[in-house]
Parts: C-alpha cells; sequence; structure tokens
C-alpha cells in the first residue's frame, strides 16, 4: 500500500529542494525560485544582472491536513544597470505581499476565518498572535473609506454587541 499523497501548493515560480516534519507535525519546505528576472524598485525596469541572495525568509502558507505549513526562501536580489549607483532590488514573487511573512492564500484564509468569529478564536485556531491578523486585516482594510467612492449605502447594520462595547444605551 502507497502512502504518499501529491499536494499542490498553489506557489508559482519555485521549485522544493527540502522537506521535513517537525515533531509536532507541522511542515517546512524550503524552495528556491525559478524566477531569472527582477523589477528595478526605482525604474520599474526589468533586470537580470544577479548581484546576491537576500536572507532566508520564513513565510506562513496554508495548513496541510491540519497542521502549519512553513515555506522557506532566499530570494535573488538583482542589480538594475540603466539607474544611477545601480540599485539593488530583491525578487517578488506573485504569491506574497512585500514585506508580509505570509503567503496570499494564508492571508485570505485568516480573512475567511475571521468572518463570523473573534479574533481570538482565529489566534487560537491558527496558533498566530494578535499583531499578525492585524497586519493582515490592515493591508487588506485600511483604516480610512473614501466615501466619496460610494454614491449610496443600501443598507446599514449597528450589532447592539458594539453599541454596549461604546456605551450607548439605546438608538
Amino acid at each position: 500500500m502507497n502512502n504518499t499523497i501529491s499536494i499542490d501548493l498553489g506557489l508559482s515560480d519555485i521549485e522544493i529542494k527540502e522537506f521535513r516534519v517537525d515533531e509536532q507535525g507541522n511542515y517546512h519546505i524550503k524552495v528556491y525560485s525559478t524566477k531569472t528576472t527582477g523589477r528595478c524598485h526605482c525604474c520599474g525596469e526589468e533586470i537580470n544582472k544577479f548581484h546576491a541572495e537576500d536572507r532566508e525568509m520564513k513565510i506562513r502558507h496554508l495548513p496541510i491536513l491540519g497542521k502549519e505549513c512553513y515555506v522557506y526562501i532566499r530570494l535573488p536580489r538583482y542589480e538594475c544597470v540603466k539607474c544611477n549607483k545601480n540599485p539593488k532590488t530583491t525578487q517578488q514573487l506573485e504569491w506574497r505581499n512585500y514585506n508580509s511573512s505570509n503567503t496570499k492564500a494564508y492571508e485570505n484564509h485568516i480573512l475567511t476565518l475571521l468572518v463570523n468569529s473573534t479574533i481570538s478564536d482565529v489566534m487560537r485556531k491558527e496558533n498566530v498572535s494578535e499583531g499578525v491578523i492585524m497586519r493582515i486585516v490592515k493591508l487588506y482594510y485600511p483604516d480610512e473609506i473614501n466615501w466619496d467612492n460610494f454614491e449610496s449605502l443600501g443598507q446599514l447594520g449597528i450589532d447592539e454587541i458594539s453599541l454596549k462595547k461604546k456605551g450607548i444605551k439605546s438608538l
């Protein structure tokens, strides 16, 4: 009997170098980028002059079989020969937001878990801190809303728990 399975991680432009399972059953996957170019952060041009590898990043990904999954990658850095001072730029991959320690898929997973749930519940279910959850929420739902984008509001809902938190007795 074969007890192996194959799972599509849904992460483009990578190949797996190493895979291990820790004592808690969590998955750790070392990968490398198969892309050979980056985009200069100054001029926006595609660049391919390899400079070095960035530090290794640990990126949280979707759970596998109910266990935590982490992807480790050292992204290549490229030098732009068109710009003054030859700036160096770290390659960006479409499955991760810049400066995020999570994949976009995992961030969407967290946002879905927050529907009809509390931050504390999601913290316990996913073994993450409140800070991680709040950074994800702020990334996708900024504090400020441009009300000029709305012509009208069809319906406005106010729940009684929020009113009590604000100290409002009744409407």
